[in-house]
This record gives structure tokens, sequence and C-alpha cells, in this order.
């Protein structure tokens, strides 16, 4: 049985389903190793415009998997593990197209990590994202501590790590870790419609726009990328459509990626 499986819908909208339901979609080798050529692909896809992260389980991801985890004493193996996990937690923060995650039930460890490493999360009113790595004496991992402060802030993600401190769905959206909490089963309805609304803009700009963001702590870093990108966007097709869009007073029809 397939444990990812690619819906795809129309506007260039991706939906990638996990189903590992043998593991809860745990976080392990298995999930992992099936996640990353499928996400290769669909970010090297020009068709692709837009990928939302679902599961077709009560829960989005409980996590690492424990069970594999007694093996790991060994700090070669831990490391091996480590960087398995790094290549495709470095794939999802240098990915250009947008990713939505569609979060029901429990985001837990690294499966909260997948759902950071998207740019909009929507969660139902009962999910939880959580971060219980001092309960069994780990650290954060799956890049946390770099996208939780920058969804939330620092003070509230040095809490939220040391503490090892769960969020439901209305706490999550009050401090900015969620965007959107919807009935829970509304999620999919309204993760969908995210997806439509960036699928509407343009892909060009959208992707410059995503690494323009990543050092939006450094002024002038952001000023050199914006020296770099405007002209690009100057010469675009997608400028001219939305240009003559604003003159004509129309919607306008943005094309495939340039």
């Amino acid at each position: 049985m397939e444990i990812v499986e690619i819906e795809r819908h129309e506007s260039g909208i991706v939906r990638l389903v996990m189903k590992h339901e043998a593991a809860r979609n745990a976080m392990g080798e298995e999930l992992r190793g099936t996640l990353l050529p499928a996400f290769t692909e669909l970010l090297s896809d020009t068709k692709t415009r837009v990928i939302i992260i679902a599961s077709a389980l009560k829960d989005f991801s409980v996590g690492g998997d424990l069970s594999k985890m007694d093996t790991l004493g060994d700090p070669e193996a831990g490391r091996r593990r480590m960087l398995s996990a790094h290549r495709l937690a470095r794939l999802l923060l240098s990915a250009d197209k947008p990713l939505i995650a569609e979060v029901r039930g429990h985001a837990v460890g690294a499966g909260a990590g997948l759902a950071l490493a998207c740019d909009t999360i929507v969660m139902g009113e009962n999910a939880s994202m959580g971060f219980p790595f001092p309960r069994i004496g780990l650290t954060p991992d799956f890049g946390i501590a770099y996208t939780l402060p920058q969804r939330i802030g620092f003070a509230k993600a040095r809490q939220a790590l040391l503490y090892a401190r769960n969020f439901k769905g209305a706490d999550a959206l009050t401090i900015g870790l969620a965007d959107d909490v919807v009935p829970d089963e509304s999620v999919a309805v309204k993760a969908m419609e995210r997806a439509r609304e960036i699928a509407a803009l343009p892909s060009f700009a959208t992707a410059l726009t995503k690494r323009m963001m990543e050092c939006s702590d450094d002024p002038v870093a952001v000023l050199d990328f914006e020296a770099m990108a405007q002209p690009l966007c100057f010469a675009s097709n997608d400028f001219r459509e939305g240009l003559s869009a604003f003159r004509e007073k129309r919607k306008p029809n943005f094309g495939p990626v340039e």
C-alpha cells in the first residue's frame, strides 16, 4: 500500500497526502524516504504552482518514529539518521513553490517541523501542535529551532521548546503558530481555498518573494535582493499582464512559470 498519495487539482494545485497508517505518519526512514523523491519531483515540475501537505489519517504526524530509536545509541548511527532527515528539511526550507500544511489531529515533534516548513498552516480547532523533545531527553530537530522563532518570535519559541509546550487550535492562532483555524471537517476546504488564492498569483514573483524573506532580518541583504529581483520582475510576462489588467480594470491571468 502506498504511504504517500499525490492528488492533482486545477490551477497547478497539488495535494500530497501522507497515509502511513502503521506508523501514524511518524517521520521515520520509510516516510521520509518516500517524501523526499515526491517533493523533489513536485518542486521541479513547472506545472505545479502550490503544494498542500495533508494526512489521510486522524493525525497529521506523530513525530519521530520512537520504535526505531533504540538503535541510535551509536553516535554515527544517530548522525546518519539526522543527515537523512535534513535532506528533506533542507529541500522544503529552500522550496520556491508555496507550501500549505493541512493539519488535523496531532502534529508533534518532527511532524510539527514538517508543518513549520510550510508558508501557510491551516489547523482544525481540535488539532494540536507540540514540541515534546525535552520529555524524552532530546533537543528539537527538523529545523524547528529556526522555523518556530521565525513564526512566533524568539521569546515564545524559547518557552515552547524549553517547556515542551503543546498548542491547540485557538492558542496556536493567537500566537501566530497557525494562520487559519477552522472546524476540523473544514480544514481541507480552507487549505484548498488558500491554495487557489496563491495559485492565481504569479509564480515567478512568489518564488523570489520566498527567497527575499529568508534574509528579512538583514536590511542591507533585503535591499541587495530587491535590486536583483525587481528588475527581473519588471522584464517578466507576469508584470506586463498585471500592469495591463490594472489599466484595463480586469482580473489578471498569469501564465505558467517563465
